[in-house]
């Protein structure tokens, strides 16, 4: 797995202001999904990764903008 990616789902840091701020090893999306407000650990990761069958070298397909959109709307309805 690329250090510059999400762990989860390989989104580039660079596509993602929140990781190439933060240097977290999760995409903003993944982060409110799989993560939430615990620190994003090493152990962390691995357990959303066996939760989601996602083998060493596989990552989570997501529609990112999709996903970007519920959370919002759902924060706004909130």
């Amino acid at each position: 797995m690329s250090a510059t990616c999400c762990r989860i789902c390989g989104c580039p840091n660079e596509k993602d202001l929140f990781s190439a701020v933060t240097q977290e090893p999760v995409c903003s999306i993944c982060k409110i999904k799989f993560v939430g407000g615990l620190p994003t650990t090493k152990e962390r990761i691995e357990q959303v990764r066996s939760r989601l069958g996602l083998k060493e070298t596989e990552f989570l397909e997501q529609d990112r903008g999709k996903e970007a959109k519920r959370i919002l709307g759902h924060l706004n309805n909130g």
